[in-house]
């Protein structure tokens, strides 16, 4: 009976990836009956290259999804880098949307160990790690004033 219902998830998983594949193949082409000018100015509204616009379509079925989580086992503020530099959390989303280290990155989280082993596969291990040690404005003036000044 165990194997029925191993083998039962098995088919359903499998089904639900076939599933996934064909709305990415569904919306692979919606983007490709568009104008070419209105793709250009898509990608244009987005600040991308076009080809990037293609490609993150394709990998929509994953996203970013990765990017909050990862975010919040490091201990960052994913709604402080919004309010503070949209662009940044921009690019960061896109980076992760276009990566190719998913399966790991999903392990490392399943494992509890993407906090301590994400900059050996995250392609955003370089920005996150700025945002990491970016001082907030008090230190900031606090390092300006130096010591035993005011």
């Amino acid at each position: 009976m165990t194997t029925a219902i191993g083998a039962t998830s098995i088919a359903s998983r499998l089904i639900g990836r076939v599933a996934d594949w064909l709305g990415q193949f569904h919306r692979s082409a919606e983007i490709r009956a568009l104008a070419t000018s209105e793709v250009e100015s898509i990608a244009r509204d987005l600040r991308i290259p076009r080809a990037e616009l293609e490609t993150l379509v394709a990998h929509s079925r994953q996203g970013a999804k990765e990017l909050p989580q990862l975010l919040e086992a490091l201990g960052i503020d994913e709604g402080s880098i919004a309010d503070k530099e949209p662009g940044v959390l921009r690019d960061l989303t896109l980076v992760c949307a276009l990566c190719s280290t998913k399966f790991r990155c999903n392990r490392e989280m399943q494992a509890g160990t993407a906090a301590l082993r994400y900059p050996e596969y995250c392609a955003n291990s370089y920005t996150i790690d700025a945002l990491r040690k970016k001082p907030s404005r008090p230190e900031t003036i606090d390092l300006l004033r130096g010591p035993g000044c005011c």
